[in-house]
């Protein structure tokens, strides 16, 4: 009989847990470990999942983060350049990325679509840059070199 409840309460606990949800208020997604749970093979949760294991080292990859290296821009700041696209961010990813040389490393191409569609979910429409990240006002949003006016070096 005690152990019919234990049961039970676990179950119930388990349902009860498993309704909650975690809503921003500021309007961006959340990935939430239910979502994970339930979703792992959406293009965001991949290209997390990828920006955690093969970018976290010098990139802040999460939201509200500095980035380990300070010469790398965060996550964050590059979604929220003014101007930047799904198809912008995806050829500077391509093309004009500025891979250190110590790196040795790029990005492969069949992840850089799960890569920008993470990046996106960075997106606020309340974002505040911080010091170190200040578009290039001499460069045009899509040129080479330039993410919606943010300054890269060419590979």
């Amino acid at each position: 009989m005690l152990l019919r409840m234990k049961k039970s309460l676990l179950l119930g606990l388990t349902v009860l847990l498993g309704a909650c949800e975690i809503t921003p208020t500021d309007g961006s997604s959340v990935v939430t470990p239910a979502m994970a749970a339930t979703e792992r093979d959406t293009p965001e949760l991949r290209g997390m999942s990828f920006a955690q294991n093969r970018c976290a080292d010098c990139h802040a990859v999460e939201r509200l983060h500095s980035s380990p290296v300070p010469a790398a821009p965060s996550f964050e700041a590059v979604a929220n350049v003014p101007g930047v696209t799904r198809e912008s961010l995806t050829q500077w990813l391509k093309t004009s990325h500025d891979y250190p040389r110590e790196m040795y490393f790029e990005i492969p191409a069949e992840r850089i679509d799960d890569l920008v569609a993470y990046m996106l979910t960075l997106r606020s429409d309340d974002y505040e840059p911080s010091i170190g990240l200040a578009p290039d006002a001499s460069k045009p949003a899509g040129s080479a070199g330039s993410l919606g006016g943010m300054t890269t070096a060419a590979r």
